[in-house]
């Protein structure tokens, strides 16, 4: 695992993801960590050939990337920004280089890229607005958070095995301050594409291959409420900065 960049992109991948085509090409300023829950050989050698390292291992991206932070903490080590993104998020080299010096520029500790109209969109902030470069808020989607390595080692204390994303993005808030209003931001300058259910591969989310799936929410409720914490944030846009 020889480490070229400061810049960590991991993502827990299927059978079904374009990542390997959209994400990897020679200018990127990031190395590619994936744990593969599949059960294709062929599939996972030919990510194995573009990516700086693969494992197999069933659960969600955030369970599964709690095991690596865990058992490759000297990985973690060398690098200093962590982009956690879904597997199925429509993107392009140059707008995740720029993802990670946008994060550098403006000191962010957490941010996401904002959704493209054709996208599905949980939270309306997300949703792409021309001529802003970044609008601070304090809700970046769990499907595309950016973190410093400060924030994610927050993050990490708390974060439970348990956990099946629901609510993960109201954790990583929680736990770096909630009350911050110029840490955490949508980059409107970077647009990437969270596809609908209807148009993914089979016409549905791999999620629901994850055990528990379906109780996701109550899991979450019941790990805040175990925590003192509070099941949601009010979701809040302090400011923008135009381009």
């Amino acid at each position: 695992m020889d480490v070229i960049n400061k810049n960590f992109v991991f993502s827990s991948v299927g059978d079904n993801t374009n990542f390997d085509s959209l994400w990897i090409g020679d200018n990127m300023n990031y190395d590619i960590y994936v744990i593969y829950y599949g059960n294709n050989d062929s599939i996972y050698n030919k990510y194995k050939s573009k990516v700086t390292f693969i494992e197999k291992r069933i659960g969600s991206k955030f369970q599964n990337f709690k095991y690596f932070y865990e058992k490759y903490i000297e990985v973690i080590n060398k690098y200093d920004r962590f982009f956690i993104l879904d597997d199925d998020i429509l993107f392009h080299v140059e707008d995740i280089n720029n993802m990670f010096n946008i994060s550098r520029k403006y000191n962010l500790e957490i941010c996401g890229p904002s959704f493209s109209k054709e996208s599905k969109i949980s939270m309306p902030i997300t949703r792409h607005t021309p001529n802003i470069l970044l609008s601070y808020t304090n809700f970046v989607e769990v499907n595309t958070p950016l973190f410093t390595r400060t924030a994610l080692d927050k993050l990490m204390e708390k974060l439970d095995y348990s956990l099946i994303g629901w609510g993960i993005d109201f954790l990583y808030i929680i736990c770096n301050g909630k009350e911050k209003k110029e840490s955490y931001a949508i980059v409107h300058k970077i647009v990437c594409e969270n596809p609908k259910d209807i148009n993914k591969k089979e016409g549905k989310r791999e999620l629901q291959k994850i055990s528990n799936c379906g109780k996701r929410r109550q899991i979450w409720e019941e790990f805040a409420e175990k925590n003192k914490m509070p099941k949601r944030l009010p979701i809040n846009v302090y400011k923008s900065i135009p381009l």
